[in-house]
């Protein structure tokens, strides 16, 4: 018998759309515990209208891929019903979860210190875009504006090229990640603070923190990090090098020591010594000469070729690959990288939670849930409501139930 997950018999109430807050609560739910999503009435996620209808319109392969192992409950919270429901079940949760603009849930008598009054210990996370606080609290912003106010963007592109966004919504996953980190912080020191906690993360802060190694020399030197398109500002050579075949191979001589087997293998063990190249340091300073240098050598075989020598070296280089390559390279197969779920004809592929402990498991996933699907459980398993008091709550439009997607 596999042993519970961690946070098995915890509640998450979750009030999260989109990206960054599903990206957190699907882990929380891998992780163990009941995460009841609450979702508006007639609309959902707006995850369900992003991407491909996969299952059905309202079940994207946006939505799918980050809803596993979820229940849905529809409340209509601009109603009175609906907002009464949300605080009675945030009374029988441990964690509350959201990521409405700052002061939303305040107006809705949702915030944390309403309904910190109703649960003892209750652990509130709120993800937003620039912070509760702040002459920027009140704009919105996605991904892609994260990434271009917080200098993701303006640091990644080609040489002398416009700025270009990161494909993957990193500035999301940040902040998920990051609300997670947090969450499982105050459930450790929970006894310590028995009037509860908030936990406060923004996707400005979040996606700054991406950018760790480059913050000194901005501000403590004062220099500017470049567009280096394959390149990095502060390590030479670390980047794609176009080979005989036009495949790239990507090189990481991070360390001297990687440096000095790469100089064997392209037969050059004069850089070893050379002042030029000696460093690190000295490799950034000559930049320009050195990458022209090895632009032309690695242009002299293939790929595979190349990528050889390097293994047989050990140094670390990859061929750059398509992310269809990617999910299905020897090593992604065997860490199961890729989760399939099926129920009945349905199957959806999303990625695994890259957890991993010998002393306990993650849940078995179960499908992301169409739109409702849950409400009727959740009120009647939680709350404790009974048929006439549900469908009351359904004819007065505060409960939506299940909306079939096809």
């Amino acid at each position: 018998m596999s042993p519970a997950p961690p946070l098995d018999g915890l509640r998450v109430l979750d009030f999260t759309h989109a990206a960054a807050g599903p990206f957190a609560t699907m882990f929380l739910a891998d992780l163990g515990a009941d995460v009841i999503k609450v979702e508006r009435p007639g609309r959902g996620d707006g995850a369900r209208h992003m991407g491909t209808p996969m299952r059905g319109p309202l079940d994207s392969d946006y939505y799918l891929s980050l809803n596993r192992s979820k229940r849905s409950l529809l409340l209509d919270l601009s109603l009175p019903r609906g907002c009464e429901l949300a605080r009675d079940l945030a009374d029988a949760s441990d964690i509350v979860i959201e990521n409405f603009r700052p002061g939303v849930m305040e107006r809705l008598g949702l915030g944390f210190n309403d309904l910190s009054k109703g649960r003892v210990g209750l652990i509130y996370c709120s993800l937003s875009a620039f912070g509760r606080e702040g002459p920027w609290r009140d704009r919105p912003a996605n991904d892609i504006i994260m990434q271009s106010v917080t200098g993701l963007m303006a640091i990644t592109g080609e040489v002398g090229g416009a700025p270009v966004r990161i494909g993957a919504p990193v500035s999301d996953y940040a902040t998920g990640l990051f609300g997670l980190i947090g969450i499982l912080a105050a459930l450790n020191c929970r006894e310590e603070y028995p009037e509860g906690q908030h936990v406060d993360v923004s996707m400005l802060s979040s996606s700054i923190a991406l950018m760790a190694n480059y913050v000194p020399s901005v501000i403590t030197l004062g220099k500017e990090i470049p567009r280096l398109g394959r390149g990095h500002a502060q390590i030479v050579p670390y980047q794609a090098f176009e080979c005989a075949d036009g495949e790239y191979l990507m090189v990481g001589a991070f360390t001297n020591g990687f440096w000095r087997r790469l100089c064997g293998v392209i037969d050059k063990d004069a850089w070893v010594n050379d002042e030029r190249f000696a460093t690190n340091a000295a490799r950034v300073n000559n930049r320009e000469y050195l990458l022209g240098e090895l632009d032309s050598i690695f242009r002299t075989r293939t790929c595979g070729d190349w990528s050889a020598r390097l293994d047989k070296a050990d140094v670390p280089n990859s061929p750059v690959l398509e992310l269809h390559q990617a999910l299905r390279t020897e090593q992604a197969v065997h860490a199961q990288v890729i989760e399939r779920i099926t129920s009945g004809d349905d199957i959806v592929d999303t990625v695994r939670c890259p957890i991993n402990s010998d002393a306990w498991s993650l849940r078995r996933s179960s499908m992301p849930p169409t739109m409702g699907a849950n409400s009727e459980e959740v009120l009647r398993e939680i709350l404790g409501l009974d048929d006439r008091a549900i469908a009351n709550a359904v004819n007065s439009g505060a409960v939506g139930v299940e909306t079939r997607s096809g």
